[in-house]
């Protein structure tokens, strides 16, 4: 089919039918990740209605034609199906068109939205200003934007595949100094909406036990990645001692719970055996 679309000559602003088959998705798209009970969603929709907004798509210079903005409605349409859909032909700058559309129709998560920003940034030698005319937003709200790529890797990811998570609590996340700060905040955030989608009857069989238990490990949390080293002396000494005192009352629970073999406990101050 290449060669009967490079034979074709496509008019911009056109309506044309397309084989679902004959489309390529653009490899330098916005979108990393579809929220798969969404696009079930819109597959249902498409099932009963068709696809009520046509796909823009190009061609590129090998002739095959790449969607420019509609690559959900293309994959919940093949769901849902359908073999073709109707697209309007476009040229000219199709990178920046179809971040445009994907920001206007398509709900792209924060963390994709951030990255495609700093992508075209480098891509036009953009200044804030120059992105934010061109995408028709504040130069304010794309710094906000940007400043997610701050975040780690692993909560970035994270991100990509949970579209529940608000832009706002991942801005607050970002405002952290450090990558560790940023991964106990996400963390945390991360428990505490569990917590909160619990069923009221699993929340009622949580003993105080139990929510002893999550404590002592949410305290390891917390101490894991702890930036020590940015505090005071006066509170590095006082952490110090508060960490030996906690470390005596664990050893000392161990050994009574027979959890520590004796010749695995080390010498600790006021446990030194005089004879």
């Amino acid at each position: 089919m290449e060669d009967l679309n490079m034979a074709m000559k496509y008019v911009k602003g056109k309506l044309y039918k397309l084989t679902i088959a004959d489309l390529q998705p653009d490899p330098n798209q916005a979108r990393s990740f579809m929220d798969p009970n969404a696009l079930n969603e819109l597959a249902a929709s498409i099932g009963k209605f068709g696809v009520l907004v046509p796909i823009q798509f190009c061609q590129n210079d090998q002739g095959a034609l790449v969607i420019v903005s509609g690559h959900r409605r293309v994959k919940a349409a093949e769901k849902a199906g359908l073999t073709e859909i109707n697209g309007t032909f476009t040229d000219g700058d199709t990178r920046l068109q179809g971040f445009v559309d994907n920001l206007q129709r398509e709900g792209l998560s924060p963390v994709d939205e951030a990255e495609q920003m700093a992508a075209l940034m480098k891509e036009y030698v953009f200044n804030q200003y120059q992105l934010a005319e061109a995408l028709g937003k504040s130069q304010a709200a794309v710094s906000t934007t940007i400043t997610l790529n701050k975040l780690p890797e692993d909560v970035r990811d994270a991100c990509r595949t949970n579209p529940n998570i608000p832009k706002t609590i991942l801005l607050e996340v970002a405002k952290e100094k450090t990558e560790a700060t940023m991964r106990r905040k996400f963390k945390n955030y991360m428990d505490k909406a569990g917590k909160a989608t619990q069923p009221a009857d699993v929340k009622q069989r949580l003993s105080k036990q139990r929510s002893l238990i999550m404590q002592t490990d949410g305290l390891t949390g917390k101490l894991s990645g702890l930036p020590w080293q940015e505090w005071s002396e006066d509170d590095r000494n006082d952490l110090t001692n508060a960490l030996l005192g906690i470390r005596s009352q664990v050893q000392g629970l161990l050994r009574d719970m027979n959890a520590l073999p004796a010749e695995d406990q080390p010498d600790l101050p006021g446990n030194n055996n005089l004879s």
